[in-house]
């Protein structure tokens, strides 16, 4: 998954002496004009949403017969059903309006030009129609492995099935369209991306699919909200559309920014855009919460900002860019698709973290949600503690600072945010680590199991009281814990 590096130079230009007494008193206005042209914010550019596009839906049956991608949780049980969808339409691009800097303040205009493409979109939503909450989660899907990954659903799934959420994913960049054709040609044989220099504007035309075609995308009425999330990759390339495409083609109610490097993407091809810090812009008319693994810190530390009525920041200690929880479903997915590695599991030297990011997802969604209701802000969250660029340990091995989950503050074993080993380049380094505490630290620490499953709870009651875990995964995690086999970590 990807990540943007950071430190940028400054470069300036020296001019030649001019010795004219018309010139002196000119200079320094003539100075002052420079330097607001080059430093000023970009003019501003009228805002316009984006075109709908049209919807069809694919045929169960079509092709090998189901989607590529398709969940392995069990949905049915949780009373959802799975839909797959072509959008099409004319997808602009967009180039960059006055000089980018690192507030994120960035200006931007439509090229003119537009181009015809087609992709996917894979639904999840409530089979009865009454239970659907009124909000829809648009996940940019990932592609950093080549082939679509909904890493938002499989991190949240628990949260939008039981709150009712309805969840879309889109195919928004060119790589994921392409696998799609190659894994599936006959179901697939439409879908057409020419490049990621349209991801923009084809994610934006969602939010339209989802509020003009709701009857046929969700089965249900328009929503009241619609927010966008992504990770990583998806994320640099969302930290990109709040800050420059969200102010001129207004889109979503709201953006969950999951697991970005300290930069952003580019506005057409790539993946490094300068700078290569970028915070998300102060002015912005919508909610933006950005969440961090410890993976992530080292790098999004550059970007980090102050909270404000419309940004907020969780730092989640102890957690890693993608864990095990996630990985257990990519595996299935993979097992059954084949779309990666043969269809051969990730195995990792060590085994890969354990740390229950789903928690802080999960409490991330449901406060995101409200915030963009007018319902309030969420809570804030401390930083990860660090030390001249690197994250503070306590004697485990485990972060210091940042919010923490009940499985960080009553610990049984040492959460490490990277890993080695594996056939996938890049995989392992990203899945972090479990190391187990021994039994006689174990002993050292809980005496008794009782004491642990206290230590526990408690640990569990500050994140439930901070507003960090919600009342159902605290329900979830407390009997995890009693029903354990005691000395095991889970």
């Amino acid at each position: 998954m990807f990540r943007t590096f950071r430190r940028r130079n400054r470069h300036g230009s020296a001019r030649p002496r001019v010795r004219t007494a018309a010139w002196s008193a000119l200079a320094p206005v003539a100075l002052a004009v420079a330097l607001a042209a080059t430093f000023a914010p970009a003019a501003t550019v009228a805002a316009a949403a984006a075109p709908v596009p049209t919807v069809t839906e694919i045929p169960a049956a079509a092709g090998k017969g189901r989607p590529v991608g398709s969940t392995v949780v069990d949905i049915a049980a949780r009373g959802y059903q799975e839909r797959e969808f072509l959008m099409s339409g004319l997808a602009d691009t967009y180039q960059k309006v006055g000089t980018w800097t690192s507030s994120g303040a960035w200006g931007a205009r439509t090229t003119g030009t537009q181009q015809a493409y087609t992709t996917r979109l894979l639904v999840e939503r409530p089979a009865d129609p009454a239970r659907f909450n009124g909000t829809v989660v648009v996940e940019w899907l990932n592609v950093s492995f080549g082939v679509d990954i909904g890493i938002e659903w499989s991190q949240s799934h628990e949260q939008y099935t039981r709150a009712g959420y309805a969840y879309v994913g889109v195919t928004a960049q060119k790589v994921g369209a392409d696998k799609l054709k190659s894994m599936d040609p006959a179901r697939y044989n439409q879908v057409s991306l020419a490049s990621d220099a349209l991801s923009y504007s084809i994610f934006a035309q969602a939010a339209q699919a989802v509020r003009a075609h709701s009857a046929t995308l969700l089965g249900t009425g328009a929503p009241a909200k619609v927010v966008a999330g992504g990770h990583s990759q998806s994320a640099g390339r969302l930290a990109t559309f709040a800050n420059a495409i969200q102010p001129v083609t207004p889109a979503y109610d709201g953006i969950m920014i999951h697991g970005r490097g300290a930069g952003a993407a580019p506005i057409g091809e790539g993946f490094i855009a300068l700078p290569l810090t970028a915070r998300i812009r102060t002015d912005t008319t919508i909610p933006i919460f950005q969440i961090e693994s410890e993976t992530d810190i080292g790098s999004f530390s550059d970007a980090r900002q102050t909270d404000t009525s419309r940004i907020r920041t969780w730092e989640v200690a102890g957690t890693s860019h993608a864990d095990a929880y996630g990985l257990a479903q990519y595996d299935a997915q993979n097992a059954r698709d084949g779309a990666i590695n043969g269809g051969r599991p990730i195995v990792c030297d060590k085994p890969p973290n354990r740390m229950t990011w789903r928690y802080a997802s999960n409490a991330a969604y449901h406060h995101l949600d409200r915030w963009t209701r007018g319902l309030g802000a969420p809570p804030t969250g401390p930083q990860i503690s660090m030390l001249f660029g690197n994250v503070r340990r306590d004697g485990d091995g485990n972060a210091r600072g940042g919010i923490r989950l009940p499985d960080l503050d009553a610990p049984l074993a040492t959460y490490e945010p990277t890993n080695s080993g594996g056939e996938v380049t890049g995989a392992c380094l990203l899945l972090g680590a479990t190391t187990p505490f021994s039994a006689a630290r174990i002993g050292q620490l809980y005496p008794t199991r009782q004491a642990y499953v206290t230590a526990f709870t408690q640990a569990a009651d500050r994140a439930l009281a901070a507003g960090h875990l919600l009342p159902a995964d605290r329900a979830e995690a407390i009997a995890r814990v009693q029903n354990m086999p005691w000395g095991a970590t889970r």
